[in-house]
């Protein structure tokens, strides 16, 4: 990477939002594209070595690379930003690193990049190619990195932009589009629901994410271990448990809260952010699954084929229970879309359990087919008894790992890119599903453990088992 120094007093970047603009140049053929990334690569960093300041740079207007300072003087432009490095990942892209002091500064950057200004910039960039280097390309593509929104996210915390920058209407996804009819940031589940009709919709944060990661989680302590039976005669006896806890699934609820599945007692338990139960429900059958979809709204899976709706506003009520014409046992949920896994196949539904299509089909029958969808819901993972396979959003497979003959319990996601694995131990693996050479290390052992869920809010991982209680861990990212 090509480093840059500006002159006077320097502020300390650690503090700001570096994010990667990614100029992408999509041509009719492989070496087209990396050719043409190349060519605005090599330009684009002789011309802000040269001109390495705040301000716009004088240009010539007789040089054949106009077009080239162009771009990079309208970055410039933008209020407070300033640009600190570029480099190139295998011709793919020309990625500029952007030093922004405010997440203010930040969300003008988003909006700049889809301005009708610097899509004009675009089309003069596709046009030099084609004049200069016979390089025709269908589109460029300008957009930011998930990986730096990643990193803002973990500086600024509960600042405006992490509100921005994440659906509101689908939890824990993150906004990779933007609307110019409604001059808001979308999800493409919000894209496909919402926003159908509008027009001008533009790519502002790059799906291209997570495959180099840097970022590793590490265990520091225990917080606590929490009692989750319930046993308290001077409320209701009906209301003890009969049998020991048997926690088969944990989630978390926008509001700290949680909310545990124990398998032998046919119960919900919530949880408050104490990890103290505060109230629990009743289901018709054992729950294996639970996963929150929004709108106060969790899904339950329940043995012998159903789906249980259960509000969790306040006191836990049940809703709808759907019966599926399949076995169910594994459930996930992104944006609108609901991610079933039985013995056999993996299901896509929508949210009312509707629509159903085949994602994936398993070469064998598995017993405990657990599964996890990555941020962007470009990675699905499942359990394969004692390992785990990743496949696309398509249904193509990606990666299968294995772990040495122990069981597979439980899988989540951690931010990051980062995949956690339970088997006898908590394995941390890439976005790809690949092994990670870290190990998640646990101070107690967690082999009687099934269920795992982890607490982005606090930095927290929850873990539950056959045990009458649940242990929470307090954890923090390192450099990988």
């Amino acid at each position: 990477m090509l480093n840059l120094k500006s002159a006077g007093k320097q502020e300390n970047l650690k503090e700001h939002y570096l994010p990667d603009l990614q100029i992408k140049v999509i041509a009719k053929n492989g070496e087209k594209s990396a050719e043409g990334n190349q060519r605005i690569y090599e330009v684009m960093r002789d011309y802000i070595k040269d001109n390495d300041s705040m301000t716009c740079s004088s240009i010539d207007g007789r040089s054949t690379d106009t077009p080239v300072y162009h771009l990079v003087d309208f970055i410039k432009a933008i209020k407070k930003c300033r640009i600190v490095g570029i480099s190139t990942t295998d011709q793919s892209s020309t990625d500029i690193q952007i030093n922004c002091p405010s997440s203010k500064t930040m969300e003008d950057v988003l909006k700049s990049i889809i301005s009708n200004e610097f899509q004009q910039e675009l089309f003069d960039l596709r046009r030099w190619l084609q004049v200069q280097y016979n390089i025709e390309s269908n589109d460029i593509i300008a957009s930011c990195s998930s990986n730096g929104i990643d990193k803002a996210k973990q500086r600024l915390h509960f600042t405006d932009v992490t509100k921005t920058l994440t659906c509101a209407e689908h939890q824990n996804t993150q906004c990779t589009l933007y609307c110019p009819d409604h001059n808001t940031f979308i999800c493409t589940a919000c894209r496909e629901s919402r926003h159908s009709t509008c027009l001008g919709i533009k790519e502002v944060i790059s799906e291209r994410s997570y495959v180099e990661q840097k970022r590793r989680l590490n265990i520091k302590s225990i917080k606590g271990t929490y009692n989750v039976w319930i046993g308290n005669s001077l409320i209701n006896r009906d209301y003890n448990d009969q049998y020991k806890c048997g926690i088969t699934s944990v989630c978390m609820l926008p509001n700290s809260e949680g909310l545990l599945a124990d398998f032998r007692n046919k119960r919900l338990k919530k949880l408050n952010s104490s990890y103290k139960v505060i109230n629990h429900c009743d289901v018709p059958e054992c729950p294996t699954s639970v996963c929150y979809i929004g709108n106060d709204t969790v899904v339950a899976v329940l043995r012998c084929n159903s789906i249980q709706y259960v509000n969790v506003s306040s006191n836990i009520s049940l809703r709808q229970l759907l019966k599926l014409d399949h076995d169910c046992l594994g459930l996930a949920c992104h944006g609108d879309t609901l991610y079933v896994s039985s013995k056999d196949t993996i299901y896509t539904y929508d949210k009312y359990c509707k629509h159903k299509q085949v994602l994936y089909h398993y070469p064998n029958t598995i017993s405990s087919p657990f599964i996890a969808v990555s941020d962007n819901g470009e990675r699905i993972y499942f359990s394969a008894d004692t390992g785990l396979t990743t496949i696309d959003a398509k249904g193509n497979h990606i990666f299968s790992s294995q772990f040495d003959g122990y069981c597979l319990h439980d899988i989540c996601i951690a931010g990051e890119g980062i995949v956690l694995v339970l088997t006898n131990k908590v394995h941390q693996l890439d976005y790809n599903g690949e092994k990670h050479r870290t190990v998640v290390s646990m101070p107690l052992n967690i082999f009687f453990s099934y269920s795992m869920c982890f607490d982005r809010k606090r930095c927290r991982l929850i873990v539950g088992g056959s045990q009458d209680k649940i242990h929470v861990y307090k954890c923090e990212y390192l450099p990988s």
